[in-house]
């Protein structure tokens, strides 16, 4: 390093990142918690409601029988809880074109306690509601209303989301970038300023990478500290949602070169199928004992469905749908295709991973889309040449990993939340790629120590602008939503 250059500013150390993301983020996160009500991040209510189910002692969801607005009694997955903090948590009247309302909800008397149904929310592994259960408990057993314990838990949530992302930030050794990208997104501090546990399983997936950044000093890999700690980190992340199982490829890299490649890639394999493990067996025991179908009005199964006919359904139909892509194998790998593959969806998929706030009916600026995009991409291109060679193994390895990850992301909401049959594929959202932007850091060459001098500037300077652009502006656009 050259003695005149500041070391806080080179693109490979960790304070700037630290300190931006510490003076733009936790601002920013700060305010939405304030400014957003209670219901208005995606699927905000049914998380604030897992977390007030985990302070009661509800580790997870239970299925019972209520009744539903087209008449019918349905066996859903949800938790027992007191009505007001469901009141408290929905902004808005729940309304469905295709989905009948339970009838319930608004019928129970405050402080007794009465079933709210959660569908596939009531099924997740309880891990990373934690930290927002302990502020609602702190809030209640100071005894302040629920709303201001409410926002207590908000703000737990805030504050782990940030203690994670920092820590990932100090620890990283390459695609620092990135992580703070990532972490600095509108959608991220979002979902971090609110119940909705995407956001820990987002920071948590970007620690995990910055720890397998790492480089030991005895070889081109993490040491087994980073690599375990790791490890134990995304095992937490799939049982929290299984379908980003290909995420444990992260630990398969650096492939090693020459004879010793086999020996590294039984035990790193070995190592991954551990990692994937509890989450399977989550995922096995939450459908066995906790999940049901999603109610549905009554409806006549899709084109693709492939058995006798009329075929009504009254709800999603985990296994019907198995059924219609297991009888043309290759639908396995056209229904995510039509899907993923098209200019509308991607763009949906872009504007969604950058910031989509409400019901997913709250867009951001269109400028703010634009700079985002830009703060991604300009310091890759920046530093092109910078840094080692990219070795392409670890890119093959990776891009196919991530692309699987969200192979597997499209497959789950077909499976479980599309109508039985259908052409189209409900469900998928932006913020579902979050978590798995984070491995592809360790493509990313390791930088030199370059001089930031000229145009090397802009690779530090793009990102940040953004963060202070989406500091300026995303208080106001949201201020004007609601």
């Amino acid at each position: 390093m050259t003695p005149d250059r500041p070391a806080l500013l080179a693109p490979t150390r960790s304070p700037l990142w630290m300190i931006a993301l510490a003076a733009f983020g936790l601002p920013l996160g700060i305010l939405l918690a304030l400014l957003v009500p209670f219901g208005e991040v995606a699927d905000e209510s049914a998380h604030l409601l897992r977390a007030v189910a985990l302070m009661d002692g509800q580790i997870v969801g239970h299925r019972e029988a209520i009744p539903f607005s087209d008449g019918s009694t349905r066996t859903t997955a949800g938790v027992t809880i007191d009505p007001a903090w469901e009141r408290l948590s929905r902004s808005r009247p729940i309304t469905s074109a295709y989905s009948p309302a339970p009838m319930s909800l608004d019928d129970d008397a405050a402080g007794k306690p009465a079933f709210v149904p959660l569908y596939t929310i009531g099924t997740y592994c309880p891990v990373f509601y934690v930290p927002s259960a302990i502020g609602l408990l702190l809030g209640t057993a100071l005894g302040l209303p629920d709303a201001t314990a409410a926002l207590i838990g908000r703000f737990a949530n805030l504050a782990a989301y940030f203690l994670i992302g920092l820590a990932a930030l100090a620890l990283a050794q390459r695609g620092r970038i990135l992580f703070f990208c990532i972490l600095m997104l509108p959608m991220s501090l979002s979902l971090a300023a609110s119940f909705n546990h995407d956001s820990l399983i987002i920071a948590t997936t970007v620690l995990a990478a910055a720890l397998l950044s790492r480089r030991s000093p005895r070889h081109a890999g993490p040491s087994r500290r980073s690599l375990g700690a790791a490890a134990a980190l995304i095992a937490l992340v799939l049982l929290a949602k299984p379908p980003y199982a290909p995420l444990a490829a992260m630990l398969l890299v650096p492939l090693p070169a020459g004879r010793d490649i086999g020996r590294f890639l039984l035990r790193r394999t070995a190592l991954a199928a551990l990692v994937v493990l509890p989450g399977v067996f989550w995922f096995g025991y939450a459908n066995s004992v906790v999940a049901t179908p999603v109610p549905r009005y009554a409806y006549e199964a899709g084109p693709l469905w492939n058995g006798a006919r009329p075929a009504t359904f009254d709800g999603t139909d985990t296994r019907a749908q198995a059924q219609v892509l297991l009888s043309q194998p290759i639908r396995l790998l056209t229904v995510p295709a039509k899907f993923l593959f098209t200019v509308k969806h991607m763009a949906t998929l872009a504007m969604g991973a950058i910031g989509f706030f409400g019901w997913l009916d709250k867009p951001l600026p269109v400028a703010l889309y634009w700079l985002w995009a830009a703060g991604f991409v300009v310091p890759f291109v920046a530093l092109a040449g910078q840094g080692e060679a990219i070795r392409r193994a670890d890119l093959a390895l990776l891009a196919g990993s991530a692309l699987l990850c969200v192979w597997l992301v499209i497959l789950s909401q077909y499976l479980s939340w599309t109508n039985v049959g259908e052409l189209a594929v409900y469900g998928p959202q932006g913020r579902y790629l979050l978590p798995i932007l984070p491995m592809l850091a360790l493509a990313v060459p390791r930088l030199r120590e370059a001089s930031l001098a000229g145009w090397r500037c802009i690779a530090v300077a793009a990102p940040i602008l953004m963060a202070a652009v989406s500091l300026a502006a995303v208080p106001i656009t949201t201020a004007r939503m609601y």
